[in-house]
């Protein structure tokens, strides 16, 4: 390769300015971009052209104004595809039983049943494996499924509700359809959600969600512990947990900031 075919990385990292700057702004001019970017506007309409023909840039030629093209999406969309949600959690869900030395769970919804993807057991937490939640369990029973119900889509939850046969695990589980509903709103409304005593007695859970980049029910976490200790350390706790459900949800394209209600 010649001396003048080489790439520029001066022009490359510009590039990538202009991209970024569109995550911010839906459109802009030309002129605009080269007031706000600091650039000339001859050098700045090389690479707007380069972007543009690559696809990652449109022009609205009534408008003369700039905005991000269809290559944006098909590269979002080929990234989220590549995620595996139990690859990107892991370190975070490590971090958390390590934090509150308690076992963390991660689970999603199939078919109208929980599946555990995770399970990190902290030598602290003095629960056992086997001592809590097998790897399926009714969403009604748990934290993690009542999480997942609450975020899932209406009509799904209202079949759910209204077709299957509620069975309590505990004297703590909810079986009456118009109370789940309640329960439901209250974890809408707060971000998480206190399972006391619902599938096992003397366990506690506390559970919250985790987002898609659309801003979809992707999964949930939840922290199980003796329910002495849940409650003696509830606020903690629950810091640590939304903590690190809006971590995970960040790193799969939702903003999703930290706070508790």
């Amino acid at each position: 390769m010649t001396e003048n075919k080489r790439p520029s990385y001066g022009n490359v990292s510009h590039s990538l300015d202009i991209l970024l700057f569109f995550r911010e702004h839906e459109e802009c001019s030309l002129g605009e971009l080269a007031e706000m970017l600091d650039l000339r506007k001859s050098y700045l309409l090389k690479l707007l052209d380069n972007l543009k023909e690559k696809g990652f840039l449109s022009l609205d030629t009534t408008t003369g104004k700039y905005r991000l093209g269809l290559s944006c999406l098909e590269l979002g969309n080929a990234y989220e595809q590549r995620l595996d949600i139990r690859k990107v959690s892991h370190p975070e869900l490590v971090q958390l039983s390590s934090k509150t030395n308690e076992l963390v769970h991660l689970g999603v919804m199939d078919s109208n049943i929980v599946v555990l993807l995770e399970r990190i057991m902290n030598q602290e937490s003095g629960l056992r494996l086997q001592f809590h939640l097998s790897l399926t369990s009714p969403p009604y029973s748990t934290g993690l499924g009542k999480v997942l119900l609450a975020y899932s889509d209406p009509e799904v939850v209202e079949n759910y509700l209204s077709t299957k046969e509620l069975i309590p695990y505990s004297p703590h589980t909810t079986i009456e359809p118009n109370m789940i509903r309640v329960e439901l709103e209250q974890i809408r409304n707060k971000g998480y959600y206190l399972s006391f005593e619902t599938f096992e007695s003397g366990i506690s859970c506390l559970a919250a969600p985790v987002f898609s980049r659309h801003g979809k029910i992707a999964a949930a976490v939840s922290i199980c512990a003796p329910t002495v200790r849940i409650m003696s350390k509830e606020k903690e706790l629950v810091k640590h947990l939304l903590e690190t459900t809006s971590n995970i949800s960040n790193i799969l394209g939702h903003n999703s900031p930290f706070e508790i209600k």
